[in-house]
């Protein structure tokens, strides 16, 4: 592991690399670049705020954050001070937004587009705090006093001092604010770094939005490791050939972003040969990754960059294992690339349903990676998260993370999920195998199937497809019918030009379902 351990909490890491790479670039954006040394004057302009605003250690922030360079200031302002930050998305509706805000009770809520300020007025008026929009004229000039009383709240900042918030997506329609500590991100920087070999030559495609957990990873094992970043705004992410050419551009040597963002690159030929010759390492994650099209970004960038699959889940800090893909995991095209092993200093049990420990069932996690819990929600953390009392893990800390997986030979494979496992028809089916299947066909590009019910004896199984072709949703049911049992075939089968995303980037399902009533 890298030296990072050292640090009791990530402030005292971050100045650090303040001091070592001032004159380095820390994000190159398109409006500019900015060095480490830009970033931490920021920092300190930013902290003196904060603090003349009355915040102390475990108070909240709420940052709409689109990527202006201020806002990765003011995060890491935030952690200075033992503050805890939360990104929203300035475009989510209202009514979503103010539930967030509801759960965390931020003192402050700042936005970096005033293209959305009546938006942010109306949450903060509803939530009762001061809005700020964060420009050059906020910044205060902090004085020799101020920066001595950031050097001393920093130093009471301790490694189970809350960093961030992170709600999840809201795919189960009631967002959870997962509460992740300055130990839980010490040990996840630590092991990237390692893991992917980062220096200060390093760039990352900043893709994902910084309120989704996959922006953890460009974040964290970016900046904290000296590396820069260059954020990815949101209109690119639905013009292919304009992402591809500007990340090209910017000659990014790291990407992490969902495979279903990749598949559609893919599909649409985006990214053709010679583009992104600067990527070395691409990271994908957050939703299985058919390995029939995988193949295709495999070949792609064989002898170039090196294609890692991860996994984890927002509640165990973005990033639990990672298996870098070659030539052996090719030799058939069935089903997802295994998890491979997890992270050190990370234990696992996988449990049945009758909670006893087996080769095949619920993937259960342990480890200083797990968060402190469902922030201001004590019932849903409760029924997620556990304190062993055997005596062979102790009152070690467990997360359940409803993710079903098999382990053969210290490897994990992922079968499906706990809340996509239905019964129809008598049988118990996991909906990822009837994908799998689908995705196996010609001219699929994605699939996704959904669990339609109703009044009569049984549900209707749903398929949605992706295809740039010209398919027959007739023809594809007869071809998937011969790959799987009768029970497991789609009532009805639509195709699409492309499946509905949320904004993660992630297949919408609810969106999916949703389209099922219409």
């Amino acid at each position: 592991m890298s030296a990072t351990l050292h640090h009791h909490n990530l402030a005292h890491l971050f100045d650090e690399v303040l001091s070592v790479h001032e004159t380095q670039l820390a994000l190159r954006c398109a409006t500019g670049e900015h060095t480490f040394g830009e970033l931490g004057v920021w920092i300190d302009s930013l902290a003196a705020l904060l603090l003349s605003k009355g915040l102390r250690r475990g108070d909240v922030i709420a940052i709409g954050h689109d990527k202006h360079p201020l806002s990765y200031a003011l995060m890491l302002a935030a952690i200075r001070l033992g503050v805890a930050y939360v990104n929203i998305d300035v475009a989510s509706p209202v009514p979503r937004t103010r539930r967030i805000l509801e759960v965390c009770g931020p003192s402050l809520l700042f936005f970096d587009d005033a293209n959305y300020t009546a938006e942010m007025d109306e949450l903060a008026q509803v939530q009762g705090c001061e809005l700020l929009l964060l420009e050059a004229a906020l910044l205060p000039e902090p004085s020799a006093s101020d920066r001595a009383r950031q050097r001393e709240r920093s130093r009471l900042v301790d490694g189970s001092t809350i960093a961030y918030i992170m709600f999840t997506s809201g795919s189960t329609g009631v967002p959870k604010g997962v509460a992740v500590t300055h130990q839980n991100v010490l040990h996840l920087i630590a092991w990237g770094q390692e893991r992917f070999g980062i220096t200060e030559r390093d760039n990352f495609a900043n893709l994902s939005p910084m309120y989704f957990d996959n922006s953890v990873f460009d974040f964290y094992v970016g900046l904290f490791c000296g590396a820069s970043l260059s954020p990815i705004h949101r209109s690119l992410l639905t013009k292919p050939y304009e992402l591809v050419s500007y990340v090209s551009s910017q000659a990014c040597t790291i990407w992490f972003s969902v495979p279903s963002a990749l598949m559609y690159l893919m599909a649409v030929k985006a990214i053709a040969p010679g583009a992104l010759s600067d990527l070395r390492t691409i990271v994908f994650g957050g939703e299985g990754y058919p390995k029939v099209e995988l193949k295709k970004l495999y070949d792609r960038f064989l002898g170039q960059a090196s294609l890692v699959n991860v996994y984890g889940p927002t509640e165990c800090t973005c990033i639990c294992s990672g298996h870098t893909l070659g030539a052996d995991d090719f030799q058939q095209l069935e089903g997802l690339p295994t998890l491979g092993r997890l992270n050190p200093n990370f234990d696992h049990r996988i449990l049945d349903e009758d909670d006893c420990d087996a080769l095949e069932g619920e993937l259960c996690l342990l480890g200083p990676n797990v968060a402190a819990g469902y922030f201001n929600d004590l019932e849903r953390t409760a029924a997620a998260f556990h304190t062993i009392s055997d005596a062979n893990r102790f009152m070690k800390r467990m997360y359940r993370t409803g993710d079903l997986v098999k382990e053969a030979d210290g490897m994990l494979h992922f079968i499906g999920r706990k809340d996509n496992q239905i019964k129809h028809m008598g049988y118990r089916i996991e909906l990822e195998e009837i994908e799998n299947a689908l995705i196996r066909l010609p001219d699929v590009d994605q699939a996704a199937v959904v669990y339609q019910r109703s009044q009569s004896a049984y549900g209707k199984l749903v398929a949605y497809v992706a295809s740039t072709g010209n398919v027959d949703d007739r023809a594809l049911l007869q071809a998937v019918a011969r790959l799987v049992p009768d029970y497991m075939v789609p009532s009805k089968l639509i195709v699409m030009p492309k499946l509905p995303t949320n904004p993660n980037g992630k297949v919408d399902r609810q969106q999916l379902r949703a389209l099922q009533n219409l």
